[in-house]
């Protein structure tokens, strides 16, 4: 098994957001293949199982289940890594994750429109609005 390299970080830690963003790129990567590898290790058991004449229905019921478990949980950690993927994609084009109505108001056209309903969703500043209302 390979392992990819992570760039050497001195103790001095400057990093500015390409390379932060580029480091949750590569931890979400080396995730991926760590997954790929239980899937593999996953399918090799079953193989070998299979192989044997006499595996009993309980034996391959219990093998069954064994790897339906293991794939839940890898099914669960691609749903966490999906989002977290969604949150690096968001900081790298500037927004910050865990605010995502940040600076959703720089038009100058909404100011003193408190009273409508806001269209840029999500919004904490109420400024943006639909025409008509």
């Amino acid at each position: 098994m390979s392992m990819p390299n992570i760039p050497d970080i001195t103790p001095d830690i400057i990093l500015d957001r390409e390379d932060v963003v580029h480091l949750l790129l590569t931890s979400i990567a080396m995730e991926e293949i760590s997954f790929s590898h239980i899937l593999n290790a996953e399918a090799e058991k079953i193989q070998h199982f299979l192989k044997d004449e006499h595996l009993s229905l309980c034996d391959a019921l219990t093998i069954n289940n064994s790897v339906e478990q293991m794939m839940r949980g890898v099914m669960t950690n691609q749903i966490l890594l999906l989002h977290k993927l969604g949150d690096v994609m968001k900081l790298a084009n500037n927004v910050d994750p865990r605010n995502s109505m940040a600076n959703c108001c720089d038009d100058p056209a909404c100011q003193g429109r408190s009273n409508k309903k806001c269209t840029n969703r999500p919004c904490s500043c109420n400024e943006h609005y639909e025409e008509g209302e």
